[in-house]
């Protein structure tokens, strides 16, 4: 029985890059009997996966390429079809779905689809391989539905599953499948990956090598615009009008996470993790926040990162970050003028079930 493989890392480690390259190794009519290219994604993944590569003159490398390949089956997300690359207008859920927003699930439409395309004879007489990514994104029917496929699979059918959380898959189907961790990108791999980006290195630390997300510096402008504003102005009142909103309140919660990390690892001692070139300012800053208002502030932004990317209204969850930020820098039981500015459920952080109306959970 051909076992489903699961690669599993977080985001932006080239689980989609390097599958597709495998998957077009094993469908290859002529492949070439030599291992992946050292400091490529797909040399990061299971041998088994990498023992040979794909020749790229074959009809079957063509279809491949022209993502036209009957014997080849992705099934993702619609919204990540345009971050991907893919062409699947013709999905049936596509086309109901016009006025509204694209999916981030995969759906059983899109699994029973793949089990029909499963069961059907190869096109060109040689292996199938179906590629689900991102496994954790299946809903629950979804997930049932593909699990029937995977206890019984097809003869001659390679599964290929890829998951950023492998704690949000079923374990049923976790089960039915060979795992295999995917590291993180080297440091050689990761500066070929972001070309002829100016800040390399600092857009290297803010990621930490996961560079194949689409926009591995999401959040580092703002993030460094905050860092300068706080270093120019010492009131918590003035920082609080001159301090720019993210450009959605998803990335600004992922980038004040990283920027607030950043100031409890160097108020404890140690270096900064995402922002290692501003180590001088970071200190500095981080001299004129309390432990405990910046503790108070990161659990919030853990709590709320569920529910980011689902705000009603963009500009004020936006605002709420910054004013937020700038009331780290308040002078400890004083009043700088803050509390005129903020509401009170902002000066206190914003309360869980306030929040959740922002989001609109």
């Amino acid at each position: 029985m051909n076992l489903a493989w699961l690669i599993h890392a977080p985001g932006g480690y080239g689980k989609w890059q390097a599958l597709v390259q495998a998957a077009t190794a094993l469908l290859c009519e002529a492949p070439l009997a030599q291992p992946a290219a050292p400091g490529s994604a797909v040399a990061r993944l299971p041998a088994a996966l990498r023992r040979s590569a794909a020749c790229g003159r074959c009809a079957s490398c063509a279809l491949m390429a022209a993502g036209t390949h009957p014997d080849f089956a992705a099934v993702v997300p619609q919204a990540l079809w345009p971050v991907l690359g893919l062409n699947q207008g013709g999905e049936d859920d596509a086309a109901g779905d016009a006025g509204k927003s694209a999916s981030q699930d995969i759906r059983i439409e899109q699994i029973r689809r793949l089990n029909d395309w499963a069961v059907n004879t190869s096109h060109r007489g040689r292996a199938k391989v179906a590629l689900i990514y991102p496994a954790d994104a299946l809903n629950p029917a979804a997930a049932n539905a593909l699990l029937k496929t995977l206890e019984e699979p097809p003869p001659g059918v390679q599964f290929l599953l890829a998951a950023h959380r492998l704690d949000a898959l079923l374990p049923t189907i976790r089960s039915r499948c060979r795992h295999a961790a995917m590291p993180r990108p080297g440091a050689d791999e990761a500066r070929r990956q972001l070309g002829g980006n100016e800040q390399i290195d600092a857009v290297r630390a803010w990621c930490q090598d996961a560079v194949y997300q689409p926009d591995p510096a999401s959040g580092l402008e703002w993030v460094m615009s905050l860092v300068d504003g706080a270093a120019r102005n010492a009131s918590a009142m003035v920082l609080s009008t001159a301090l720019p909103a993210p450009a959605d309140p998803a990335t600004g919660v992922t980038a004040l996470l990283k920027l607030c990390s950043d100031l409890q690892r160097v108020q404890a001692g140690a270096p900064a993790l995402y922002l290692p070139q501003r180590a001088d300012t970071l200190t500095s800053l981080a001299r004129r926040i309390a432990p405990e208002a910046l503790n108070g502030l990161l659990q919030r932004l853990l709590a709320r990162q569920r529910l980011a990317g689902f705000a009603l209204h963009q500009a004020l969850a936006g605002d709420v970050l910054r004013l937020e930020f700038a009331q780290l820098f308040s002078s400890p039981g004083g009043n700088d003028g803050l509390s005129e500015v903020a509401s009170t459920p902002v000066r206190r952080g914003l309360d869980a079930d306030r929040f959740r109306g922002l989001s609109g959970d």
